[in-house]
């Protein structure tokens, strides 16, 4: 047989195959349905099914999950084009499933489909553009005559940096046109503008007619936000009427918004935390109404803004243990600590520590002679036991034979 024979039978084959699966339980179906009745359980007084929460609002979820005796914690935020946020997006253990009293039920929120609007001002309009519709956002723009904004630079933004708007939303650009009244015969003198805030610059150089022109900026933890670094025109060059000085402005200390770790898995917490660009430190109390690694408590209140690298302390549980088994740290440091209650020895008793016997000093063995130890015939001799005498100890001047040293020794 042909090998393309054979590739035909095999696939007649599979199709008949298929048909019969599928007519087959119809056929026995309709012969007799009790046989495809559904299969009775009955629930223990522990078990609960887990109802759908998909769709719901973070609080609504809580509350009816909560009600049936679960815990409930949150994985981070995941970003949505429709889900608003703080909606359910994904529930684990699925709905349906059999818990028990006391079990976790894992919930991912949606963070919605806003996102923050870049900062564009005083950049130039092919970079603004850029900037905004690799964000996301559509751009149109408008011109208007400015004496202190250097030509084709944005001067305002129609939607505040930092405000949180649907992707896709248009962002009107206002952009200079320059100034009129300019003598380009005329020359300037450039001053010294390191360390002056831009927009005062701004303001010093369009009484010269010229123009400070923000040309890039940078994060420096030690120079304040919106401080000039550098210029590229040296210090008394004379430069024509609306020429461009182009800038280096710092933008200070780069920052970050806390995110929100509250009743998040520590792991989820930690990686939440470092994307961020902070630095996640664990800690850990003993808590029997949460679930093991659920995050109580931070130290940095949620949608406030840090220094990137800050320190942020997470206070997680440990559930209802009373031991750790460590394998060399759980989700962080310090790790967590356990106090029981046992039961004490009220003879064994610590000495106090002004009682508490000192230790000589080592040097005080170096000249101390060695004991002598006379050997014994041991009672057991598979465990010998070996008695140590006391030491001999030099003669003391209680000693009547004792005498002192000549102070000079004889030749």
């Amino acid at each position: 047989m042909m090998p393309a024979q054979k590739n035909v039978l095999y696939t007649v084959l599979t199709a008949v195959f298929c048909v019969l699966c599928c007519v087959i339980p119809v056929c026995l179906y309709q012969s007799n349905p009790k046989l495809f009745s559904d299969v009775s359980y009955t629930l223990s007084e522990s078990e609960i099914i887990l109802p759908e929460v998909l769709y719901q609002s973070s609080e609504q979820a809580v509350e009816q999950l909560e009600a049936l005796g679960l815990q409930v914690i949150f994985h981070e935020k995941v970003y949505h084009p429709v889900i608003s946020e703080n909606q359910v997006l994904v529930q684990n253990p699925c709905a349906g499933s059999i818990l028990h009293s006391g079990d976790t039920v894992t919930l991912t929120l949606s963070d919605g489909c806003n996102i923050p609007v870049p900062d564009v001002r005083n950049l130039t309009l092919q970079t603004a553009s850029e900037i905004l519709e690799k964000s996301g956002f559509s751009v149109i723009q408008q011109s208007q005559s400015s004496d202190s904004t250097a030509p084709d630079t944005v001067i305002s933004q129609s939607i505040a940096p930092d405000s949180k708007v649907a992707i896709g939303s248009t962002i009107e650009l206002m952009i200079s046109s320059g100034r009129e009244n300019l003598d380009q015969t005329k020359l300037e003198t450039v001053g010294n503008y390191v360390g002056m805030n831009f927009e005062d610059a701004k303001t010093i150089l369009s009484e010269r007619y010229l123009y400070a022109l923000q040309a890039d900026t940078a994060y420096y933890p030690d120079i304040p936000n919106n401080t000039i670094v550098s210029q590229d025109t040296p210090v008394g060059k004379q430069l024509p009427q609306g020429s461009v000085i182009r800038m280096t402005v710092s933008l200070g200390q780069e920052v970050a918004k806390v995110p929100d770790c509250m009743n998040l898995n520590a792991n989820s917490a930690r990686s939440l935390l470092e994307e961020a660009g902070f630095h996640c430190v664990i800690q850990y109390i003993s808590d029997s109404n949460y679930s093991l690694d659920t995050i109580l408590n931070q130290n940095a209140q949620a949608g406030s803004k840090l220094a990137v690298g800050s320190k942020i302390i997470l206070t997680a549980s440990v559930g209802n243990s009373n031991q750790v088994i460590s394998t060399g740290g759980w989700s962080g440091n310090p790790l967590p600590t356990f106090t029981t209650e046992t039961e004490t020895d009220p003879d064994s008793e610590l000495l106090p520590e002004e009682t508490a016997p000192e230790f000589p000093d080592e040097s005080l063995y170096e000249t101390a002679p060695e004991p002598f130890i006379e050997p014994q015939e041991p009672e057991n001799p598979d465990f010998p036991e070996i008695t140590v005498p006391d030491p001999v100890m030099p003669d003391t001047p209680d000693d009547p034979d004792y005498q002192d040293a000549p102070e000079t020794a004889p030749f």
